[in-house]
């Protein structure tokens, strides 16, 4: 079971769901906003790989209290989501992109939120150098502290070909990822969009669900060097969560531990995480 531990909530519970509905910003047309848990939202869009194949996108944030707001940026900066977020505590102080991939919508946010600490992996050092970084992983970042820590852990996969950075919000059990695992279908994403019907007819994706041959294929295709794999996943392994929010496919608020195995176990060894 997923926890039920909170994040840190500002105030009194207020219905997210319906600012995308009620926003004039086009962006919001197709956006679906949902409060995980009191102080942890998700930002749900469509998104479709190579303008073809579904798999969604999706953002979170997290209220810490007083320390502030950490998001997991994937998705547009968009009029609800501003408004999510001022209703969340308003104060967003750090802003992680998900992997080397998932970089586009950063500099947006960073512009948008000029105190905030954008925080990415190394190739962005090049590929976007116009955003002033507070920390790059793989370029020192990693060493750094933020400030959302003990609470939030970041983890670096620099074995997966995107060079991942997972989350970790502790006191939930929740790992935030973005191509370590798809949990298709992406119902939620497109709940206001609609699937293609080609791929409603094809499964909706189901076909590359965890545990599946082709999302193993997907997986086998994506590691870049076995043993640091297996080294770099040591802390995950050793952390608790059961709640994984995918930036493609469907979060999955029980059960996200045994899913993770399914598809990383093969990389478990006997390391204890220090």
């Amino acid at each position: 079971m997923a926890s039920s531990a909170s994040a840190s909530p500002p105030g009194p519970p207020h219905d997210y769901a319906k600012l995308a509905p009620a926003s004039t910003d086009s962006r919001d047309q197709t956006l679906v906003i949902r409060e995980l848990i009191p102080g942890m939202l998700t930002f749900s869009v469509p998104f479709a790989r190579f303008n073809t194949v579904p798999i969604g996108g999706r953002s979170t944030a997290i209220s810490l209290g007083d320390k502030g707001i950490f998001v997991y940026v994937s998705h547009p900066l968009t009029a609800a989501t501003k408004e999510a977020l001022s209703l969340l505590g308003g104060d967003v102080k750090w802003l992680v992109t998900p992997d080397g991939e998932h970089g586009i919508n950063i500099k947006s946010w960073a512009e948008a939120f000029p105190s905030a600490q954008p925080i990415g992996v190394s190739r962005f050092k090049d590929e976007k150098p116009d955003v002033n970084w507070a920390g790059l992983f793989g370029a020192g970042g990693q060493d750094k502290k933020y400030g959302f820590e003990p609470e939030i852990t970041l983890h670096q996969v620099a074995a997966h070909r995107n060079d991942e950075l997972m989350a970790l919000h502790h006191p939930s059990g929740t790992l935030l990822q973005a191509d370590m695992l798809f949990n298709m279908p992406p119902n939620e994403q497109y709940s206001r969009a609609g699937l293609p019907l080609w791929f409603r007819l094809l499964g909706s994706g189901s076909w590359m669900a965890p545990g599946s041959m082709v999302h193993e294929r997907l997986i086998n295709g994506v590691v870049a060097d076995n043993d640091l794999m297996k080294k770099e996943l040591v802390p995950i392994f050793a952390a608790k969560f059961d709640r994984i929010v995918p930036c493609h496919g469907d979060v999955i608020d029980a059960g996200g531990r045994a899913a993770w195995d399914k598809v990383w176990g093969k990389y478990k060894t006997d390391v204890v995480a220090p």
